[in-house]
């Protein structure tokens, strides 16, 4: 064995031991401050201490994300605690966030639970076909399974469109148009959009990995298909915004999801086993993953956020792009051998501690340190241990095959 090869080894099989400690300290953060004793399921919001924010609204991406997390902690851990919790968010999504005459899920309730937003996004549904999928794979609970496939018909039935092909943003509670479709409000309002895309794909990998059918094959050949049709550009960084005749609106390079796609495009095709496929996506995957290495690094030593084009990079990286970093870095190694990736990874796993908190026993923030921007709260709509809890999870079984 190589000089090269034996250092590569060392540093896996530390990284590996340290991010399966930390999965382990996340999970603990997670099991103590999330759930809500007084209304069931788990608080809307906690703040930037990690305290309960008072009558904050419920999200259905909160929910899903802890509910695929609990239980792909479950997994991961043979944790008996975290099979619990995903029994409760399970329990909670079935009975509050079900639309039972319509059919998918609710964006948004109260904290107690009543319907505040009953509109149906794309990347909600996809949400709960990805967090089912995963409780299905945890628990063997047949339920869980049903709904995982009745919410991806919904999906290709409701939210497809065939005239110029791919998925739409957003509908009414009642699947019919409406006029603002953003998934947020820093998002442009686009009716087919990259993200929306992305997790659609990454949904219908999960349910075909763990269960796989006809109809499950056939829904993600074509999430695939579209994806990189559409949104992997030249290769080197994603298309973001598309009218609805795939008229490109994009103003600016996304780094994080650059490097999430390339990883979450690769698993797609290898859940698929199609060679044609796994040819063609491994050299966008690297591709992107070059791109990431070479353009997004920052000077503090993290993943920028994005580049408006002609304009210059934002430094200030959120903590999913980090942890997205993490895992597509470690793929991109796997495939190509070069150690420059795994460098990477130790790299952005160092600027995590020193910058978010990694390491430290407490959720990540959601900026750096060195940002000097406002706290912003510990969970919420947009803020849960889905990136970091993935990412962790995801280097420990990939850095322990390696050694």
């Amino acid at each position: 064995m190589s000089l090269a090869a034996r250092t590569a080894d060392i540093a896996a099989s530390s990284l590996s031991t340290e991010v399966r400690a930390e999965a382990k300290a996340l999970l603990r953060w997670w099991a103590e401050r999330a759930p809500d004793p007084v209304h069931g399921g788990f608080h809307g919001e906690l703040d930037a201490t990690g305290r309960p924010v008072a009558d904050a609204p419920r999200s259905i991406i909160l929910n899903t994300r802890l509910l695929w997390f609990f239980s792909a902690m479950a997994s991961y851990l043979t944790s008996d605690e975290a099979a619990a919790l995903a029994r409760r968010a399970f329990g909670y999504l079935r009975d509050h966030f079900l639309d039972p005459n319509h059919g998918g899920v609710y964006w948004l309730l109260s904290a107690s639970g009543q319907v505040i937003d009953a509109r149906k996004q794309g990347y909600a549904q996809a949400f709960a076909v990805y967090a089912c999928a995963e409780y299905y794979r945890a628990t063997g609970d047949a339920a869980a399974l049903e709904l995982a496939r009745r919410l991806q018909r919904e999906i290709e039935d409701r939210f497809w469109e065939p005239t110029y092909g791919g998925y739409l943003e957003a509908l009414s509670q009642g699947w019919h148009p409406i006029d603002d479709q953003r998934l947020s409000d820093k998002d442009a309002d686009w009716p087919k959009t990259m993200n929306t895309h992305l997790h659609i794909l990454e949904a219908y990998t999960n349910l075909h990995r763990v269960a796989p059918d006809a109809a499950s094959r056939k829904a993600l050949l074509r999430a695939l298909t579209v994806f990189v049709d559409r949104f992997a550009g030249d290769g080197q960084h994603l298309r973001l915004f598309f009218e609805m005749d795939w008229t490109d609106q994009t103003t600016a390079i996304s780094y994080g999801h650059d490097i999430e796609a390339a990883w979450l495009m690769w698993e797609g095709a290898e859940a698929l086993d199609d060679p044609v496929q796994l040819e063609r996506i491994r050299a966008l995957t690297i591709g992107l993953s070059y791109a990431a290495l070479d353009q997004g690094f920052n000077s503090r030593g993290g993943l920028s956020y994005e580049r408006p084009f002609g304009g210059t990079s934002d430094p200030d990286g959120e903590w999913w792009g980090q942890a997205e970093g993490l895992v597509g870095f470690v793929n991109a190694w796997q495939l190509t051998s070069d150690g420059r990736f795994l460098e990477a990874a130790e790299q952005l796993w160092r600027y995590l501690k020193a910058q978010y908190g990694a390491g430290s026993g407490d959720e990540w923030t959601w900026y750096g340190a060195d940002a000097a921007r406002p706290p912003v709260y510990k969970a919420g709509v947009w803020k849960c241990p889905y990136h970091n809890g993935r990412a962790m999870i995801e280097l420990d079984k990939r850095l322990k095959a390696h050694t």
